[in-house]
């Protein structure tokens, strides 16, 4: 049995609890310890009938992420057997870097473009080993 969850602005906000991708220079990298690092991987599945409207919403946050100063990468990948189905891969510097993240201007209007108009399922993870 498959679930689900729709998207809403408060929904998405505690799931994607730190948000973004698009690799920095290795040296920025290489200065956060990996304790501190999170990884975000969220996958969004767009209502058909909204893709052509979601696409320049995900274009934007993932611009605007990239020039965050917490973010050290933020790529969104499109499934090559679900067109409808991205998969959002963010590496940060620390969970204070994804709460500013989910405090943004460009982060909160992506929210709202999305809102009742995908599913979304988010895990933030730390590197074990």
């Amino acid at each position: 049995m498959r679930t689900s969850l729709k998207c809403s602005t408060m929904g998405l906000m505690l799931l994607l609890c730190a948000c973004t991708t698009g690799v920095k220079e290795k040296e920025t990298v290489e200065a956060v310890s990996n304790a501190e690092m999170l990884t975000i991987v969220a996958n969004i599945t767009v209502y058909p009938e909204f893709k052509d409207e979601i696409l320049p919403a995900i274009e934007a946050v993932v611009e605007a992420t990239r020039q965050e100063e917490g973010n050290i990468s933020y790529d969104v990948f499109e499934d090559t057997g679900n067109p409808l189905r991205f998969t959002f891969i963010e590496t940060w510097k620390s969970q204070d870097a994804i709460a500013s993240h989910n405090a943004s201007v460009h982060f909160l209007q992506f929210a709202a473009a999305i809102e009742n108009k995908a599913d979304l399922e988010a895990f933030t993870l730390k590197q074990k080993y």
